[in-house]
């Protein structure tokens, strides 16, 4: 009797206490819970990502735990005007690799169906449409913005006195390169700038006694200076929703605040210097800082304690590439470790995005710059290979966008200067010439 008593009221207990199996709620009775995979169903992943057109790259599905033999791939459906070809399976250790060659011009999902002996599953993979654009002479980008059709690249301040004193526009529906002119002349050097409606602005590093500036060009081509108060590189310049401009002085613990109307600089004091910066989707200004306690933190611009979330390792940690996604999380790298992490500013809570493994010890991708979609895509350079990386909204793991691997495209040529347009649009510069996926 006593075990009978056990047996019924065992499950109630550990149900009443939280453990024990888990019940699922909705959906049909029996259905695999989300993100499971259904029983007697195979367990894929897309590691890279198919590409077609001027950048196009075959694409790599990994199958676990099945080895080569028996495996098939067929091709269900495909967007008119793309051909996507599983080639031979390829052993990975106790799984197998897919590749996906493809051919043709456009986007979009591609169905495949993967067998394995009884198994089988559906797998939905989307191909990515690439462009690439060369200007007359190659163009190495430090940073690049979009302005409606039009994308605006920065030059590296490495490069020539003329590109360092301009910007370099490319109107997508023409495909042609123009130049923007500023008011800046002899050893200035452009270091920053954003885009605002018509408006862009742009920070200068002066060489004289005023110091450094801050310029902003109108659709008309008026220019209108500001100075910045202080003979320091000027950084990260960032548009707030109330019309002031934030940015930073190199070295400097504090965040600089324009007002356009009036032309005074204002600042907000920080527990040490900011590196990199950007605004959260609820309005709030964050910056990344390095050295003895590197953190993301926050700051209040009426003059308050902002909020300090730790990160890393102390003395060690230099994280930095701080962007924030539509859904408030904050992505951010930290470049000793090559790591890609999460913080959700709200919990405090971190999380590390698994990276791919490379062709071995020594190899891994190592995350550098990053732009997140308004979907909530993240993507990065990977500054170890001709790579973007890409992580989908939800998902644990990034995959590689593959770029053609060529003398123009080695590591240190690119990618760089990555941006997401309003619209989706990726653009990146990679070998002097201006790339992009859709």
């Amino acid at each position: 009797m006593r075990a009978v008593l056990a047996a019924l009221l065992g499950p109630l207990l550990l149900a009443a206490c939280g453990s024990g199996p888990s019940a699922v709620t909705g959906g049909t009775p029996g259905a695999t819970p989300p993100g499971a995979t259904p029983p007697g169903a195979l367990s894929t992943r897309l590691e890279r990502v198919p590409v077609s057109g001027a950048l196009a790259q075959p694409g790599t599905l990994r199958v676990r735990g099945v080895a080569p033999a028996g495996v098939s791939v067929t091709v269900q459906a495909a967007p008119d005007g793309l051909t996507v070809t599983p080639l031979a399976p390829v052993a990975s250790g106790s799984d197998t690799l897919l590749p996906l060659a493809v051919s043709g011009q456009g986007s979009g999902p591609v169905t495949l169906s993967v067998r394995a002996g009884s198994r089988s599953q559906d797998v939905t993979v989307r191909v990515l449409s690439s462009g690439r654009y060369a200007p007359p002479t190659p163009y190495l980008a430090g940073a690049t913005r979009s302005q409606g059709a039009q994308v605006l690249l920065r030059a590296t301040v490495s490069a020539d006195a003329a590109f360092r004193r301009s910007l370099l526009r490319f109107d997508a529906g023409a495909a042609t390169f123009t130049s923007v002119t500023f008011p800046v002349s002899g050893f200035e050097t452009i270091t920053s700038h954003a885009v605002n409606g018509p408006d862009v602005w742009v920070a200068v590093r002066g060489v004289t006694a005023d110091g450094s500036f801050l310029v902003r060009r109108s659709a008309d081509g008026t220019a209108k200076r500001f100075l910045a108060g202080t003979v320091e590189t000027l950084n990260n310049v960032t548009l707030l929703a109330d019309g002031r401009v934030a940015f930073t002085a190199y070295g400097q613990e504090r965040v600089l605040l324009l007002d356009p109307a009036s032309g005074a600089v204002g600042s907000v004091a920080t527990v040490g210097a900011p590196e990199s910066l950007t605004l959260g989707a609820d309005g709030t200004l964050f910056f990344t800082r390095r050295g003895a306690s590197p953190a993301v933190v926050s700051v209040s611009l009426t003059g308050g304690a902002g909020r300090t979330y730790p990160v890393g390792t102390p003395g060690v940690s230099v994280p930095a590439s701080l962007s924030a996604a539509p859904d408030g999380q904050l992505w951010f790298t930290e470049t000793r470790t090559g790591t890609l992490r999460a913080l959700d500013p709200v919990t405090g809570q971190q999380r590390e995005i698994a990276l791919p493994a490379g062709g071995g010890p020594g190899d891994e991708a190592r995350p550098g710059e990053i732009a997140v979609a308004p979907d909530g895509t993240v993507w990065a350079t990977d500054t170890a290979h001709p790579a973007l990386l890409r992580v989908l909204p939800g998902e644990t793991a990034a995959a590689t966008v593959p770029l053609p691997d060529s003398p123009a495209n080695a590591p240190s040529a690119g990618p760089r200067a990555l941006h997401v347009a309003p619209d989706g649009q990726v653009w990146f510069e990679t070998g002097g010439a201006l790339g992009q996926l859709r």
